[in-house]
């Protein structure tokens, strides 16, 4: 990062900032945390996805070329930092510029660090075909995408709204969250995204999975009642769905007794849930997936993160 914007971001006006823009969410002495140890890739004990989930917050940002900077600059260290023989970062796009973004993915092309990129969310949906000079990019460099929320969405003014309104308390935001991810694959499916990008893959991650069958029955009903209203979307959404979406295992405390609802799941959907630690944060050890899901799902996650992560393994499993 050049001295200037060094200096930018070191000063009080900056970091104090964060600190006053947090308290009303964790009051900060109540609710202080020891900080988090340094991250080790080496200490992986499988491969992993590394993203830099900083960058997510200038979703939230109005100084939109300090964004791009922050970025830059985060990206780079990433790569420096986290990328191992066991792990590949995730390339944090800025939101607030499509165009530029897709230049850096396309410079991003063979570098066999970086596994993916994440766009940070926005009120723009993604289907939009603002977002298509992200997504021909990451397709054209085989790249999949991530999303993950930031945290702030529902929050502030230029952030994501969540259902409804803005929530007064950050219990109701998170809870609401999987709305987000519900929102963006019906934009996806309905704007004719995969269409537009028929190798496009889209791991929707920290929003859980068990909230897939439910959207996908709803959103094959209204296709079948309204598809005249859309002719381009020609398949019906749930074929798209498993064609192009993936869900993570985080929370995974919300899939408990999976005897109740494993039986809404069609064996292709099952293929594309991924294991996801949200480490180094509290999260979910992989030893708590399999107490929680058995452990025939091992294998199954296993088997369905390779895919996910090298387009050879996926295209093996798809057929």
């Amino acid at each position: 990062m050049p001295g200037d914007w060094r200096r930018h971001f070191d000063r009080y006006e900056w970091t104090g900032a964060v600190d006053l823009a947090s308290n009303h969410i964790r009051v900060s002495d109540r609710f202080s945390h020891e900080p988090l140890s340094v991250f080790d890739p080496m200490s992986l004990d499988m491969e992993a996805l590394v993203l830099p989930h900083q960058g997510l917050i200038v979703n939230g940002w109005s100084d939109l070329i300090a964004a791009g900077v922050f970025l830059d600059a985060l990206n780079d260290y990433a790569l420096e930092h986290w990328a191992s023989q066991k792990s590949r970062v995730v390339h944090v796009v800025n939101p607030h510029d499509p165009a530029g973004s897709a230049e850096r993915i396309g410079r991003c092309a063979g570098d066999r660090r970086i596994a993916a990129i994440t766009i940070p969310l926005m009120p723009t949906m993604l289907g939009s075909v603002s977002w298509d000079p992200v997504f021909r990019a990451a397709t054209e460099a085989g790249l999949p995408v991530v999303i993950h929320f930031s945290g702030v969405e529902g929050s502030y003014a230029g952030a994501p709204p969540l259902a409804g309104a803005p929530h007064t308390n950050p219990l109701s935001r998170h809870i609401l969250m999987p709305h987000l991810a519900e929102s963006n694959v019906a934009s996806m499916i309905f704007e004719g995204a995969f269409y537009r990008f028929p190798t496009l893959q889209v791991l929707f991650a920290g929003f859980g999975f068990k909230w897939l069958p439910s959207l996908l029955r709803r959103l094959d009903q209204e296709w079948r009642n309204f598809r005249s209203d859309m002719p381009w979307v020609k398949d019906k959404p749930s074929a798209k769905v498993v064609d192009h979406i993936w869900a993570s295992t985080y929370p995974v405390g919300e899939a408990h007794n999976p005897e109740i609802w494993l039986g809404e799941f069609s064996e292709p959907l099952l293929r594309r849930v991924v294991f996801a630690s949200n480490a180094p944060f509290d999260g979910d050890p992989f030893t708590q997936v399999i107490d929680t899901l058995g452990q025939e799902w091992a294998q199954r996650l296993a088997d369905n993160g390779s895919a996910f992560a090298h387009p050879a393994l996926r295209r093996e499993v798809a057929a």
